[in-house]
């Protein structure tokens, strides 16, 4: 899936939300070098098992985002076209199935899904998963990731700001992030405030920022 390009309001291109977190953020280094060292000891290549587990993510994310938008989902030619087997099929409709069993759950109001903002004062973007009301605004970010760890929510952090950004009249009073499993479970987590997530991710822009400049 290609990248998401962002410009700001001069027509010039500024780094995404993950871009900033991925490229300079190392504290899961450690952790995913282990990861790596464990796949090679299983005789597999660690970069074929994230590249299909991202594969499977993107898919659910798509399912999610055609099914909040209203779009008709012709499944599993979708899957099919993203080159999914008939094992990564089962896992993308188990994930977007615990969506649906959350979103039942919750009964939220959406306000609007893969929105993307530009913040031309600091000059960073991003997409928002979604932006929904449930007795206040919230952000939800949706993962299918094993576990939720702490960049995840310093992006959450860095969607709120941009949401801010666009619609100071109403700023984000919770976050949440959903953990879609692949086996069909979901589980989700709620963050009240995430400042000091937010102070960290304007560290990694400034960072990103320097090392252009230093080259």
């Amino acid at each position: 899936m290609p990248a998401n390009i962002y410009l700001n309001k001069d027509g010039e291109r500024v780094p995404g939300v993950t871009t900033v977190i991925g490229g300079n953020l190392g504290w899961n280094k450690q952790q995913l070098m282990w990861w790596a060292n464990q796949q090679g000891l299983q005789g597999k290549n660690h970069r074929d098992v994230s590249d299909a587990a991202a594969d499977v993510g993107t898919v659910a994310h798509a399912l999610v985002e055609k099914e909040l938008k209203g779009e008709v989902i012709e499944w599993p030619k979708l899957g099919l076209d993203a080159g999914l087997d008939e094992k990564q099929l089962k896992q993308a409709e188990n994930a977007f199935t615990a969506f649906k069993e959350w979103r039942d759950l919750v009964n939220f109001k959406l306000l609007y899904s893969e929105h993307t903002i530009v913040h031309d004062e600091l000059g960073y973007g991003g997409q928002i998963d979604v932006a929904a009301v449930q007795s206040r605004v919230s952000i939800i970010d949706l993962k299918t990731s094993k576990d939720v760890y702490p960049d995840h929510k310093i992006q959450i952090a860095a969607y709120g700001e941009l949401y801010n950004y666009e619609h100071p009249e109403a700023p984000v009073e919770a976050y949440y992030i959903l953990r879609i499993g692949k086996d069909g479970s979901f589980a989700y987590y709620y963050f009240p405030d995430l400042s000091l997530e937010w102070e960290a991710f304007k560290c990694l822009l400034r960072l990103h920022e320097l090392k252009k400049t230093i080259g």
